[in-house]
């Protein structure tokens, strides 16, 4: 039982470790969230009080915990800040657990981890200002092809997406391309579709270029296949329930733009945590036979 012991605190302070990294690259999300879209360095100048301008101290950028201390208040003008801060840095730090949950110690975690990181950016940008910003995309389409070349190096041919054309009799050609390429091109082509055919239907723009990107950045995530369709579905899901919500606490109308990148990146994160619980379950409802 002694022996059990040391192992049991190390294993808590590992876990701890674990969620304190996230929480804090959550803290760093945040500014990332705010100066991005403003086009303002990342980097300086140092964190400060939107409301009075002074800097934020070592006491003030603990994540989560200096939220609760200070009662969620500037510590040198006492106004009030949002939440979000919180949550985002919360949300963080539970999701670097989960990927070290699901996945351990390994380079797919690290990806899971730093897409989740991309798909918080898209969802809290296009929230406040309707714009899904070309630089979080770009990281989660390369974490889907770093994800896809290391199931290529173990399953080979396997992993990948293979074309048969015969033809003659004697002549046929095998053609291997990477899943994470070709699902760029199918949820590029599929939303890009959608959008198209919204616009000329309703003549009104009815899905933003920068939700065809993270189509594309997702397609490379999840592949061509079954789980990308089952992503598509949730986002659908996802989008009517919010329309309906908002449409009943009076917040939009008919007519009303809703941003679709927020939906898509829950259902991102849904797949790329939960996948291979979720597409079954998808599946059976919505292509039962």
């Amino acid at each position: 039982m002694s022996a059990l012991i040391p192992a049991a605190a190390a294993q808590a302070v590992l876990l701890s470790v674990v969620f304190l990294t996230g929480a804090a690259i959550g803290s760093f999300l945040n500014v990332v969230i705010y100066r991005l879209p403003r086009r303002e360095s990342l980097v300086r100048p140092r964190s400060r009080c939107l409301s009075c301008g002074e800097s934020l101290g070592f006491v003030d950028l603990i994540p989560v915990l200096s939220y609760i201390v200070l009662g969620g208040r500037c510590r040198h003008c006492r106004r009030r800040y949002s939440p979000r801060y919180m949550l985002v840095e919360l949300a963080s730090g539970l999701a670097a657990l989960g990927a070290w949950h699901l996945f351990g110690p390994t380079l797919h975690a690290l990806l899971a981890f730093v897409a989740f990181s991309c798909l918080t950016v898209v969802f809290c940008i296009d929230l406040d200002h309707l714009i899904i910003p070309d630089e979080a995309v770009l990281i989660i389409a390369g974490c889907g092809v770093l994800l896809d070349l290391m199931d290529l190096l173990q399953r080979g041919r396997a992993a990948a997406v293979v074309f048969d054309e015969r033809l003659s009799a004697g002549l046929q050609y095998h053609v291997m391309l990477p899943k994470s390429l070709v699902g760029m091109v199918v949820g590029a082509g599929l939303f890009w579709a959608i959008a198209v055919i919204a616009e000329r239907v309703f003549r009104r723009p009815g899905m933003g270029l920068g939700d065809v990107k993270l189509a594309a950045g997702m397609g490379a995530v999840l592949g061509p296949g079954y789980q990308f369709l089952a992503y598509f579905l949730v986002a659908v899901v996802i989008g009517a329930v919010v329309g309906l919500v908002c449409m009943v606490l009076g917040r939009c109308g008919r007519g009303d733009y809703i941003p679709f990148g927020p939906m898509m990146a829950v259902a991102g994160l849904a797949m790329i945590y939960f996948g291979d619980v979720v597409t079954p379950w998808v599946m059976s409802r919505f292509l039962a036979a």
